[in-house]
């Protein structure tokens, strides 16, 4: 979207100088809508590891070993490393660091738009200069 969005219509400066407010208006709600989606995910991914935890070190409830029999018995410093590489664990952790990575993209594309205001009135400038007024 970015792409598309931050092309700037050189003959057109009056309408990209006018765009720039809904630019804002569109990222900010996206930056909103992953910041929420990141603390959910954050959330299940505690959520998860403590039910991996309690799965692993034997303290879960019966039904987990119903669906999921673990036939091996742990010592406690084993525990984190088997949460570690557990695939529902890691898939949540994967979700997380989407949302984390699109955050940060989000911010530096908001940055960006803070500056276009500044960037347009340097291209007028430089036309003027370079025409002469």
């Amino acid at each position: 979207m970015w792409a598309k969005d931050s092309v700037i219509d050189d003959v057109l400066l009056d309408e990209a100088s006018i765009k720039i407010p809904q630019l804002h208006a569109k990222y900010i709600t996206l930056h909103s809508e992953y910041t929420l989606l990141l603390k959910k995910a954050k959330q299940e991914q505690n959520r998860i590891v403590h039910l991996r935890t309690l799965y692993y070190s034997g303290r879960g409830t019966p039904d987990m070993y119903e669906d999921s029999p673990f036939d091996f018995k742990l010592i406690r410093s084993e525990v984190p490393s088997w949460v570690a590489v557990d695939e529902g664990v890691n898939k949540v952790e994967m979700k997380v660091v989407l949302y984390e990575t699109t955050l940060n993209t989000l911010s530096e594309i908001l940055k960006q738009i803070h500056q276009l205001s500044f960037n347009i009135k340097n291209m007028i400038a430089w036309r003027q200069f370079v025409n002469g007024n």
